[in-house]
């Protein structure tokens, strides 16, 4: 497992509109070396035909089970030191790699790096009632995956993706790491940039906000001593 290769994992799911402007962000990142995992989560479209038209992409398909899933399976494919998560409607940067992997070795304390986000409106796409104009002018710092680079010990100590959480997912998973001791490093670069569409799972922000809840109370149930597992659910 070399330290310095770096696994990005795109979770794709239905995603052949925008999967190859993804792929096509990671291979013109200007770090080397990088693999590429797309895990196909049981898509019916070209999702599979646009992923395998790129040689070097390690393709991995499953049945649908959700995002959680997708990503542990990812983890389970892959074989870097440094893992990086992207949605298959985002892209990257071309300069994301490099600078939060000269970060992470300049900062040897920290389990991961988290840069900041820019969103941005799919053409033909109405602007959601739940996205404050503010966040299409402004870049943000979202405790998110897609904006991070992340050391595989990382999972070692927190745990994987919790597979109860179909949405919201990242977010327990920075409680638990969190809640680990694991130190985390935020930078002021924009190292995503957000699609917002019409097929967004934050769209439910009804279900978003039932999740946020849900992990909450999983967080002060463990602070309160009220469940004997440290991090549960966090099985692949």
């Amino acid at each position: 497992m070399p330290p310095h290769l770096i696994s990005a994992i795109i979770p794709a799911y239905n995603a052949e509109k925008y999967l190859a402007q993804a792929i096509e962000s990671v291979l013109q990142q200007t770090y080397r070396p990088v693999e590429i995992v797309i895990v196909d989560d049981g898509s019916t479209d070209s999702t599979a035909a646009v992923a395998r038209s790129y040689p070097p992409v390690r393709y991995v398909y499953q049945p649908n089970q959700g995002p959680p899933v997708a990503r542990n399976t990812g983890l389970a494919h892959s074989t870097g030191g440094l893992i990086a998560f992207l949605d298959a409607d985002d892209y990257w940067p071309q300069h994301k790699l490099t600078e939060q992997s000269d970060y992470l070795a300049a900062h040897l304390e920290l389990g991961c790096a988290v840069g900041r986000w820019q969103n941005f409106l799919e053409r033909g796409t109405k602007k959601p009632d739940w996205i404050p104009e503010s966040m299409l002018r402004e870049d943000a710092i979202i405790l998110g995956l897609q904006a991070s680079l992340i050391h595989r010990w990382v999972f070692d100590r927190a745990g994987r993706f919790d597979v109860r959480y179909r949405i919201s997912d990242d977010l327990e998973w920075f409680v638990r790491v969190r809640e680990a001791g694991i130190p985390i490093g935020f930078q002021r670069s924009i190292m995503v940039y957000r699609r917002i569409h019409d097929a967004n799972i934050s769209q439910d922000q009804r279900a978003v906000a039932g999740a946020t809840l849900r992990i909450l109370k999983q967080y002060l149930d463990r602070k309160r001593g009220k469940t004997s597992e440290a991090f549960p659910g966090a099985q692949v």
